[in-house]
């Protein structure tokens, strides 16, 4: 439930809140005030000011505890972790190479000794003149 006054909407819980600290404000200057006025007037309006701004304090369109709340949630509950740091990462294209090497199909290739004969090259000469 918000109440329009002229340019400022107020909401029952600011309206509290102001209420509450203009009381603790009023406690203050008549605690400290009793001696001197103006002594009473300088502890009093810094607390009332601080929860004037209490009251109608939003940005993002969050009041103070739930933009408290948020910054907690964003900047120490919600942090990036992560996950084995302290090693050496491999590169893609070495991994790749090493892959490719280890499907290769190996060739052996043997040599045979050949030992031509003067009859074999005889038979052969003969076999052809026929």
């Amino acid at each position: 439930m918000n109440f329009n006054i002229w340019p400022i909407t107020v909401s029952v819980i600011q309206l509290f809140i102001l209420a509450l600290w203009i009381a603790i404000s009023l406690l203050v200057f008549n605690a400290v005030g009793e001696g001197s006025r103006a002594l009473g007037f300088v502890f009093a309006i810094p607390v009332f000011i601080l929860f004037v701004i209490i009251a109608f304090f939003k940005i993002s369109e969050l009041p103070l505890i739930p933009f408290i709340a948020k910054l907690f949630q964003t900047y120490i509950f919600d942090t990036t972790k992560k996950f084995q740091v302290n090693y050496e990462k491999e590169d893609p294209t070495k991994v790749a190479i090493k892959e490719a090497e280890s499907k290769e199909k190996k060739q052996i290739i043997s040599y045979k000794k050949w030992q031509i004969d003067k009859e074999i090259v005889d038979d052969i000469e003969n076999s052809w003149l026929l």
